[in-house]
């Protein structure tokens, strides 16, 4: 792990150790390819939450830059965003040669990005719709030759955010046409989900 990313997570230690469930992040940590179930069975049977937050926090000084990016991505996803921000400035910088992909297809700097844009992630219970979501994806690139809006309607309820945030989470979308991945903070206006009753 980089040097900055293992000091910002001992400087903030206390605050992490106070607050954080470690038993909802370690589901995702484990997705990511970062924790083994092992571990997590190590950390589980710690008997107080506190206890189990340091056996975590412990053994994720000792693992690379991916786990340090899993553990932000899993605090951004589980509600945790003032404990993210206190390690997002030490976020390390990973080469897209070293990235892995994740079970969901999408790389580390795509999951990034997307936290980072306020993305939601894909729910348990996830229906996949490759047609719908490609039709989106296309529409999407042809913003890149000229202003436009997305538009995604639909019935309340019927998947519309969930379709639209399956869309962008493709690595080519976001770095390949979009400006290094800067898709959701610089297009986010023009990326609408309009609700109908």
């Amino acid at each position: 792990m980089e040097e900055g990313a293992r000091s910002c997570l001992l400087q903030s230690r206390s605050s992490l150790e106070q607050d954080i469930r470690a038993s909802y992040l370690m589901d995702h940590m484990i997705s990511d390819g970062v924790l083994t179930g092992d571990e997590e069975d190590r950390i589980r049977s710690k008997p107080t939450r506190k206890e189990q937050a340091a056996a975590l926090l412990e053994l994720l000084l000792r693992k690379d830059n991916h786990a340090y990016i899993s553990f932000y991505n899993a605090l951004v996803r589980e509600s945790y965003g003032d404990l993210a921000s206190l390690l997002h400035n030490s976020l390390p910088l990973v080469s897209p040669e070293a990235e892995k992909s994740f079970s969901d297809g999408g790389t580390r700097y795509v999951q990034a990005v997307l936290s980072e844009g306020g993305v939601p992630q894909r729910p348990v219970v996830f229906v996949s719709r490759p047609a719908l979501m490609n039709r989106v994806r296309e529409k999407l690139y042809h913003l890149q030759k000229e202003p436009g809006w997305v538009t995604v309607f639909g019935m309340a309820g019927s998947g519309k955010s969930v379709l639209a945030a399956e869309a962008v989470r493709d690595h080519a979308l976001i770095t390949g046409r979009w400006l290094r991945g800067e898709v959701f903070p610089r297009y986010r206006s023009r990326i609408s989900f309009l609700p109908q009753s």
